[in-house]
């Protein structure tokens, strides 16, 4: 089946490529939002859009409130496997050399916001469950194509979505690298405030942790590491000034074995005396045993199709896996391609698209195959 599946997908790639083109053709930044368009009308007409593809290629779909789109297929089982990813983009930074909203082809290669995040690898992942299709495979269990609309902002979208319906059985998001995650670091963002009349407290701290440190986790107490992940990572500072208020807020990327509740006691042990902390937000780390057969179906699909190691591995980045239970990231990005998501000239080869169609309808087959001894 494998070899029928690479062949079906090299049939297709030509649709794929130019659909690809056309999803990315669309502005899907988060804007204002009014009645009906929960995020913007922007990204909604992008969902309407890529329901209209899907439909062409004959699947069922829902558009959710305009914050969710599924394509399926299969019989009407309750579980179902499902692809989870997203429509929307971050916003266009930096100098482009073409349009970020015109998808444009070049020596092999397209270039487009969100030909890779994540557009292009959900257009994969819809092509590669239409391939089966093609082929005449017998589902035996229902299949999702789950498009958000939110992942860039918040993901409230599936936060929304899965209070009132069931989680998949298993499956993946496209939105990270491979081989498969078996685990996402946790990301929390805390809060150093303090009245603007004590700013001289402010400049304090930030000459004496954050200024001219070569490694912020160390100079803030907080370079917790575990074999899993490795060191604690805080990726990110920013000042704010709010009203009679201001402060700092850090990031941290942190390794699932990390409690929060000890990261913040050290970062409290730092506070002036003016000076208060708060937890913003937090997204838990996701860990998956590396012996779950989810996990290890996806290192075999990679390994076959690929033809080199497959060995499950850990993540800094986060997805829908934070917050969508049973899915674990697998793809889009091939080993060695890193800073393309957000960047300007953002990019995905025509060969890797469908390298990762090939990937994910073998994936796809495979974790169904097996549904009987799992």
């Amino acid at each position: 089946m494998k070899d029928r599946i690479v062949k079906r997908v090299g049939e297709l790639l030509p649709e794929l490529v130019e659909d690809i083109k056309r999803i990315c053709g669309m502005d899907s930044r988060q804007d204002t939002a009014v009645p009906g368009h929960p995020f913007g009308e922007r990204v909604t007409d992008c969902l309407n859009k890529a329901l209209e593809i899907a439909k062409g290629l004959g699947f069922e779909t829902e558009n959710v409130g305009n914050q969710i789109g599924i394509a399926s297929w299969g019989p009407d089982t309750e579980d179902y496997i499902a692809c989870v990813g997203h429509l929307d983009v971050v916003d266009v930074n930096g100098v482009w050399k073409t349009d970020p909203f015109v998808c444009t082809e070049k020596d092999g290669v397209l270039y487009a916001r969100g030909v890779l995040d994540n557009k292009g690898p959900m257009f994969c992942c819809m092509y590669a469950l239409k391939a089966l299709v093609d082929l005449g495979y017998d589902f035996p269990i229902k299949v999702k194509i789950i498009f958000g609309t939110n992942e860039e902002t918040g993901m409230e979208d599936m936060k929304w979505y899965f209070q009132n319906h069931k989680y998949p059985l298993m499956g993946w998001t496209p939105d990270c690298k491979y081989p498969v995650i078996y685990a996402e670091r946790g990301r929390a963002a805390f809060r150093f405030c303090l009245p603007k009349a004590e700013f001289g407290e402010l400049a304090e701290f930030l000459n004496g942790f954050v200024l001219n440190q070569n490694d912020l986790s160390s100079s803030l107490g907080v370079d917790y590491a575990d074999e899993e992940f490795g060191k604690n990572q805080v990726r990110k500072v920013e000042l704010f000034e709010e009203g009679d208020t201001c402060g700092l807020t850090l990031v941290s990327s942190y390794p699932a074995s990390y409690s929060l509740d000890t990261m913040r006691d050290a970062l409290h042990k730092l506070c002036t005396p003016h000076m208060t902390l708060t937890l913003d937000s937090n997204l838990d780390p996701v860990f998956f045993d590396k012996n779950t057969y989810l996990v290890k179906t996806l290192e075999q699909v990679y390994e076959e199709i690929m033809q080199e190691d497959g060995s499950a591995v850990t993540t800094t980045g986060g997805s829908y896996a934070k917050v969508v239970k049973n899915i674990v990231p697998f793809g889009p990005s091939f080993k060695g391609q890193k800073g393309i998501g957000h960047m300007p000239d953002e990019w995905m080869r025509i060969c890797d698209i469908e390298k990762n169609a090939q990937i994910y309808g073998y994936a796809f087959y495979k974790l169904m195959e097996g549904l009987g001894s799992k």
